[in-house]
């Protein structure tokens, strides 16, 4: 695992601009935005990730949090059609998340600074070995080379680095269209590598073609 740089003053700024962006939108743009966001993952990424595959698939997502992109919609594209859905949670011993089991908005809990979380009285953890084929990432903001900017806790690098390289999972960054941004962001060497990135505006992928 790698242990969290320090930061200079850039990222604290810009994390500190896109969540006034994010934080400006009412409750009404959030939760038209969100469900325009998850029709496009469904549509650009799950599908034909499912078609090629053959097979249901096994999607993480997350519970948002104050004003970041709802990914609900895709929790109940993946009830009605057979998928399974996992979200993270934080491990209470430290050191990073793992897997849990996802069915429904009962299933979350807030956890730590109130962010919802598997309740683990609720859900079952993902198998051992066990490998997801899409994970939706959040973020403050992301470019249209495959940076990220995160929260600064380094948790979906070290999801990522628990995965494993491999052909699967494709990790898609999922966010608000006025989030990306059109210079690229700073980025360490071990920042998590993304597939694409979605917004209600469309998917863009990056290093190779999508499914």
């Amino acid at each position: 695992m790698h242990a969290k740089e320090p930061e200079g003053a850039l990222k604290p700024a810009l994390r500190k601009a896109m969540a006034a962006r994010r934080d400006a939108l009412t409750p009404y743009e959030r939760e038209a935005l969100s469900s325009r966001l998850c029709d496009v993952v469904v549509a650009q990424a799950l599908q034909p990730l499912c078609l090629k595959l053959g097979r249901p698939l096994t999607v993480v997502l997350y519970g948002a949090f104050r004003s970041e992109a709802d990914p609900a919609g895709v929790l109940s594209w993946c009830v009605a059609g057979g998928h399974r859905a996992v979200a993270p949670r934080i491990r209470e011993e430290g050191g990073g998340m793992d897997l849990r089991i996802v069915t429904s908005p009962a299933d979350w809990q807030p956890e730590r600074y109130g962010v919802p979380s598997p309740d683990p009285l609720r859900t079952e953890p993902l198998a051992a070995g066990e490998r997801p084929d899409a994970v939706l990432v959040p973020g403050m903001a992301f470019d249209r080379r495959g940076g990220r900017l995160g929260y600064g806790g380094g948790y979906y690098d070290r999801l990522a680095e628990a995965i494993g390289a491999g052909r699967l999972p494709y990790w898609i960054g999922f966010a608000y269209a006025l989030q990306l941004s059109d210079e690229a962001l700073p980025k360490e060497t071990h920042d998590l590598a993304l597939h694409g990135v979605a917004t209600d505006e469309g998917l863009i992928w990056f290093a190779e073609e999508g499914p």
